[in-house]
């Protein structure tokens, strides 16, 4: 069914050169493809049509530029006939001078819609302080029946409100709320004061128009200032005496927002204990240990085994690989009683279902700390909804049971009780403007209503996602199902475990435009049928047959649902339970207090490497030096890679065997990919085997008496080597073959080799036992120094004008683009390590490396990129706003915070280029403080006050509301960029990446992860969308968090490339298999490399596409057969690539199927990794010796504790 084309239009004519058969005829046609007109001009028409605008009379033009209504000619009319659609209004608007007096009757601020031009800062400084002072002079309120007052919609979004009370007169409120106006409007801004008492009169009403969000908001502030200089103060609370002022859309907010009370009614405390005994008895009896033991990445971690399982068994049914799957999930979410039964796909739904209820737990628990025995009252406020029991004598009650009883035959059910429900996200996003919304029943388990209550209905993540059997197999697709007969959302339900009772709720729901099937109608979670707001299953009937037994209705988005009411029902059959909990109506004493008063009150981040804070060289037990004899480096540099061999001589000068450890430290970015060994003219090549058969092995080589050595990579930076069995007196030579990318810093490409690791990290891993049989030396690193040579081969694409190092001399030799560089006699290695820079020209050109394999037929590629803008900084960004959201949600608690707060401080003195910065707490609600909302030099003494003030108390983390707030005020002259810090955890994260993609045109968001636990997949996800960049603020590592605060913070006033995707041009006949990493770029910025990997055949071009500032960016690099090289060291790159983006990579938006390709990649990285002789967590070098004599060993040595 098709939609008219006029279908919401009102046309007032004012046509007289039309001959009357023409006017005729255009009036049919609007009537015909559903358009109305209208006889006079009011705020109801949507469009006036005429020839000439001078015909309009004084009075028609008054009231079109109060409603801002578009004059059009008619060719909009037949032209929009002719492309079936309405047409935009721009090309066919006839100009005409509108009267807008202002003089002295009205006086409306108004901003430059222009963008802005560049001015001295201190000349625009001074017209911005000026403006204020008189703006404080003369604040113009206005009511709305002024002359020429604009007119402004009922419908709105309610930024933000604040209410202030009279000093000297206790009860005289002003409410001040900043309305905003979706439509285009010349005034989308609206501040409006509701007055208790004003001149004497009560309950008065003002406004105040305002173009643009700057304006508005900067009126908001001097609006408070100037009720504050009359004797007002803010009020942290809201007075229900004040409700009565307020609009009805902050009614709406105020009403859910009410679950602060605390009065608990005896009826909903009841209520509350029935449904969270039944979600946490559920729980118990099923899990094998307690749920706030569970983590949310667990939970994320087993959706996605879930996920493989039902893709499993869909495609191949195999009941061997589906119950080792289950095996898996069984591991992350313990269970009291595993059943043997046949894996099938309803039980792999009823357990998706258990995830959901685990999640809903745990999010709820972050509000009351994981506190345990919580009283009612605090269920009740986790909820994060109002909750009123309805009486039974009360009109509202028989209204909704008279609804129920006219849509179940008789004697069905039977009503217990009525709760009325309110939830402020529902209230705030509710698309009521769609029409058509009815009031529909939706049934589910009572274990479920936790979740349902806390975070409203969810979209199914497929279509048949249903634990339950149903009637019509989901056949109206992903949407949220409702009917309007109580017989069919009975079949959905279950009675409770604890009283027999069950429960459905009854929700507003928004149907608009809706598209009625009687057939199998497969819809996504993306939506209906195009130019549909939902699906209606019409049930059969005698006459007309339907594949649906009843009216079921689906709906695509949760802001088409609005829950207003849930029943507490019986059917006839339900045996009834007794159940008299205890109401505590008083709130826990919080015992546990995260926020230590004793915490240090220094938030400076360190500027040095602290790996080389190590004292101490190799050492045994007792502290005695065992010295490293010498080391010796060789490598070869292509572009930005380099492949580096290092070969360590140390020697056991003791009269026993030993097993001696030591910790090889590397950046991040490297990897290990050759391990060999030189004992007594032996030559030991060790091999790339999954870590716990190598691990095996090497303990049973030691028990044999025969020598062993075990490579093992316990974190990014850190390598391990074991030496087991080293005979007395005996030397050994480890060569260790790695690969690295350099880093860019001031102009120059800069290879660093580290010379220590930091503590922490050395003693975990000096520490992990891996065999029991003879005793273990501690080698470490030492800041005393050791011979050391050094001699590499570079390769560059373009002229090398300069190599130089800080830290030793060299001897070079260097063609235009080629160098052997080479450490003079004599050098020694200290804690400062070795470092290298080479100055090369034309580093930001484009260019492309590939690379031919030996002894296969495969060929690797490397794109590197690393724009040069024309622009170094973003002019609109320089001119925006900079706001830091620090997240103090409950989840924080503990060093979490306090690591947010040293960043968050670091940040913001980093931010000295920007003009207005702004901060933001938020965790169940948000607090703001901003430095300036004019161009004025910032002040930020308040600001760090503002952030070592912050603790992590302030419930769950409802982010959507901040970015919701910030997208209402969107930037109208410059760019906002959000500078986030949090540990990921955030509520609503469909609604909040909603919110995100909506606003990136204007608004970018930059993540700060920290917490050991964080949800990096959320952070790289809004990172992603909101076209910023992500950091992991790792604790280990924290002497590079100063480098990373500044770079994120260089970000905010760069320019970017986004939209960015690679198209491989290859000369094979055949579609060739692409494999490349990393397969999704989200943002690239100024000087920032970026290195592009793939295994392609017969490439040897490339075409990068960005858009970069609106324009679209076409680069093409390119190579010949004849630069191809032969070699392994670009195979093993890209192979670390794959693993570094399978480790730290986003693999797919929706965490759960991010979660299941994990595990499915799982082995091919281990393949990866076994082909390329690459050391990953899942896998180990091990090389083992084999002796023909062995030494006896006597159990008398002390046991090693390092």
């Amino acid at each position: 069914m098709a939609v008219a084309i006029f279908a919401s239009c009102i046309f007032f004519l004012k046509i007289k050169k039309l001959k009357i058969i023409e006017k005729n005829r255009l009036k049919m046609s609007i009537k015909e493809n559903g358009g109305q007109i209208a006889f006079g001009l009011n705020q109801q028409c949507t469009h006036v049509v005429t020839e000439d605008a001078n015909a309009l009379s004084p009075r028609n033009l008054k009231t079109i530029q109060k409603y801002e209504l578009p004059i059009v000619n008619v060719d909009f009319i037949w032209d929009s006939i002719k492309e079936k659609k309405l047409l935009q209004c721009e090309n066919y608007e006839l100009s005409q001078t509108l009267p807008f007096k202002t003089g002295t009757q009205m006086t409306l601020t108004s901003g430059d819609d222009d963008r802005p031009k560049e001015k001295d800062v201190s000349e625009e400084n001074h017209k911005h302080k000026l403006d204020d002072r008189r703006n404080l002079e003369k604040l113009r309120w206005y009511s709305d029946n002024d002359e020429y007052v604009p007119y402004f919609p009922k419908e709105f979004e309610l930024a933000k409100y604040d209410i202030l009370e009279k000093i000297a007169a206790h009860g005289e409120y002003v409410v001040l709320e900043m309305q905003c106006f979706q439509q285009e409007r010349s005034y989308p801004f609206c501040i409006r004061a509701h007055y208790s008492m004003l001149q004497g009169h009560p309950k008065q009403k003002q406004l105040m128009p305002a173009k643009t969000s700057e304006e508005a908001r900067r009126l908001y502030a001097l609006c408070i200032q100037d009720l504050k200089k009359t004797g007002f103060e803010l009020r942290k609370d809201f007075p229900y005496q004040a409700e009565y002022l307020v609009s009805e859309k902050l009614q709406e907010m105020l009403i859910a927002d009410a679950v602060s009370s605390s009065v608990l009614s005896e009826e909903v405390g009841w209520f509350v204990e029935l449904i969270w005994t039944e979600a946490v008895g559920h729980l118990n009896g099923l899990l094998d240990k307690p749920v706030t033991r569970i983590s949310l990445n667990d939970v994320s971690r087993a959706e996605g085994i879930l996920l493989r399982a039902k893709t499993t068994w869909e495609e191949t049914g195999s009941l061997t690989e589906l119950s080792a799957i289950m095996s898996e999930f069984y591991k992350v979410i313990p269970h009291k009683n595993v059943l043997d039964d046949e894996v099938s796909k309803k039980l792999i739904y009823i357990k998706r279902d258990l995830c959901q209820l685990i999640r809903d737990m745990l999010n709820i628990s972050e509000i009351n700390m994981s506190v345990l025995n919580l009283s009612s009252l605090s269920k009740y406020r986790a909820l994060r909804c109002r909750i009123d029991a309805l009486d039974v004598k009360n009109e509202e009650f028989n209204s909704v049971k008279h609804l129920l009883e006219q849509n179940t035959s008789e004697n069905l059910i039977q009503v217990l009780n009525i709760y009325k429900v309110s939830r402020t996200t529902e209230s705030m996003l509710f698309e009521r403007n769609l029409g058509n919304v009815q009031s529909l029943f939706h049934g589910s388990s009572v274990c479920n209503f936790v979740g349902i209550l806390s975070r409203g209905l969810l979209l199914p993540n497929v279509a048949e996602d249903y634990a339950l059997e149903r009637t019509d197999f989901g056949y109206l697709g992903s949407g949220i199902y409702f009917s309007n007969s109580v017989r069919t959302s009975i079949k959905y339900s279950q009675p409770c475990e604890t009283d027999g009772t069950r429960l459905l709720v009854i929700c507003d729901v928004a149907l608009g435009n809706c598209w009625k099937t009687k057939e199998y109608c497969y819809c996504s979670s993306e939506g209906p049928p195009l130019c549909h707001d939902s699906v209606h299953g019409v049930r059969s009937t005698e006459k007309e047959k339907s594949i649906f037994e009843d009216d079921e209705f689906a709906v695509y988005r949760t802001s088409q649902v609005k829950i207003k009411y849930v029943v507490q029902y019986t059917c006839v059959n339900d045996i009834i339970k007794e159940f008299q909990p205890i109401i505590q109506n008083e709130l826990e004493d919080q015992r546990f207090s995260f926020e230590d008063h004793d915490q240090p009150r220094d938030y400076t981040l360190p500027s040095h490497d602290l790996l080389n804070d190590i004292s101490a060289g190799l050492l045994d037990r007792a502290g005695n030096p065992i010295p490293l004899k010498d080391i010796q480096i060789k490598g070869r540099i292509i572009d930005f890679v380099a492949e580096v061999v290092v070969f360590q001589t140390y020697e056991n000068e003791t009269e026993s065997p030993i097993e001696a450890k030591y910790v090889f430290p590397l950046d991040d970015t490297a990897a290990v990919c050759g391990f060999e060994a030189f004992i007594k003219g032996k030559h030991i090549i060790g091999e790339v085997k999954e870590k716990e058969k190598a691990h095996q092995e090497y303990r049973e080589a030691i028990s044999r008496g025969d020598g062993a050595y075990l490579m093992d990579q316990d974190a990014p930076d850190i390598f391990t080597v074991s030496v087991g069995n080293l005979p007395p007196s005996t030397k050994v030579l480890i060569k260790i073959t790695y690969i690295t990318e350099l880093s860019y810093e001031n102009g120059n490409l800069c290879f660093h080799l580290p010379a220590a690791v930091a503590p922490w990290q050395q003693d975990k891993a000096l520490n992990e036992i891996t065999q029991d049989s003879v005793r273990k030396i501690c080698v470490r690193q030492t800041e005393a120094k050791r011979e050391f040579s050094l001699e590499m081969s570079i390769e560059m694409p373009f002229k090398i004008n300069n190599i130089s190092s800080w830290t030793h001399q060299l001897k070079i030799k260097k063609t235009d683009c080629k160098a052997v560089v080479s450490t003079t006699e004599g050098s020694f290695l200290d804690a400062s390590g070795f470092s290298m820079e080479i100055l090369i020209g034309d580093v930001y050109l484009p260019r492309m490396w590939v690379e031919k394999h030996p002894d296969e037929n495969s060929e690797a590629c490397m794109l590197v990129f690393q724009p040069e803008f024309e622009v170094p900084f973003d002019h609109l960004s320089l001119h925006g706003e900079v706001v830091i959201c620090l997240d103090c949600s409950n989840s924080m608690a503990g060093s979490a915070i306090q690591q947010a707060k040293e960043i968050a401080l670091h940040a913001l003195n980093s931010c000295h280029l920007t003009r207005k910065i702004s901060v933001l707490k938020f965790g169940t609600n948000f607090v703001e403080i901003c430095s300036n909302l004019d161009d004025s030099p910032m002040d930020s003494t308040a600001l760090k006050e503002f952030i070592t003030s912050a603790t992590a108390t302030m419930g769950d983390s409802n982010l959507w509301k901040v970015l919701r707030y910030l997208s209402l005020l969107y930037p109208t002259k410059s760019k906002r960029n959000i500078i986030l810090i949090s540990d990921g955890h955030i509520q609503n994260e469909g609604m909040t990446l909603q919110v995100v993609k909506k606003n990136a045109l204007h608004t970018r968001i930059f993540t700060c992860g920290v917490s050991p636990t964080a949800n990096r997949h959320m952070l790289r996800s809004l990172s992603h969308y909101g076209a910023g960049a992500f950091e992991y603020f790792d604790v280990k590592s924290k002497y590079n968090w100063e480098r990373k605060v500044k770079s994120q913070t260089t970000r905010t006033l760069s320019s970017q490339c986004s939209s960015i995707s690679i198209e491989w041009q290859t000369h094979m006949t055949e579609n060739p298999k692409l494999s490349f990493t990393p397969a999704q770029i989200s943002a690239l910025f100024n000087h920032e490399r970026l290195l592009v990997y793939g295994f392609i055949l017969n490439c040897t071009e490339a075409i990068l596409k960005a858009q970069v500032d609106n324009q679209e960016l076409y680069t093409l690099v390119s190579t010949s057969e004849l630069q191809k090289t032969t070699g392994t060291i670009l195979h093993k790159l890209a192979a670390r690539a794959f693993i570094r983006e399978y480790e730290q990579g986003m693999l797919d938006e929706s965490e759960t199927q991010h979660e299941m390709k994990r595990e499915q990649l799982k082995s091919n990285i281990i393949e990866l990794s076994l082909k390329h002789s690459i050391v990953t967590q899942f896998t180990s070098f091990v090389a083992i010796e084999k002796r023909v004599c062995m030494f006896i060993f006597k159990p008398s040595f002390p046991p090693f504790f390092s």
